[in-house]
């Protein structure tokens, strides 16, 4: 990875608008809260982009994934404040859901686990991965698994975020 070259933060925008962010790239916890807000943002902005109509339609499975406050922020609040890379893919999510594929066969699993995918009242998890791909930044080049929770009545949440360190286009 291109660590050498890698600016102090990365200058992004939300999606399908013009509100700019500057996102931390300095691992350290202190930077976390900055993150988390950024994140906050992101979200409530997406939302209400979204005008209502909290979905997203993925490609590969030909549903919608929906985007719940509850559940999908909760877990990005905690997950995706650890690395730029997860922030940077909050901001990106749009694009993250409409493009995500599965990255082998075993992408699927009924294998809940106890805690906030129970809670939820998952049936099934759904694990969709997407690559971001620079020619210019060797740093931008990396992957994020899109994870999804599907409930018993068919709908498909957006429920996490990651950032997968050594991946496969």
């Amino acid at each position: 990875m291109d660590v050498y070259n890698l600016p102090e933060y990365i200058e992004t925008h939300l999606s399908g608008t013009r509100f700019n962010f500057k996102i931390p790239t300095n691992p350290n916890k202190e930077y976390r809260s900055e993150r988390r807000n950024i994140i906050k943002i992101g979200y409530k902005l997406l939302l209400s982009n979204l005008k209502g109509n909290n979905f997203i339609k993925n490609d590969f499975l030909n549903e919608n994934i929906y985007i719940i406050w509850k559940e999908s922020f909760q877990k990005a609040s905690n997950n995706a404040t650890r690395l730029w890379q997860t922030t940077f893919a909050v901001l990106k999510l749009p694009v993250i859901i409409k493009n995500a594929k599965p990255f082998d066969e075993n992408y699927r699993t009924f294998d809940i686990k106890e805690g906030n995918q129970k809670k939820n009242r998952y049936v099934e998890i759904i694990k969709l991965r997407h690559s971001f791909n620079s020619k210019v930044h060797n740093y931008m080049n990396f992957t994020i698994e899109l994870v999804i929770g599907k409930k018993n009545d068919g709908r498909n949440i957006q429920y996490s975020l990651e950032y997968i360190k050594k991946a496969c286009s």
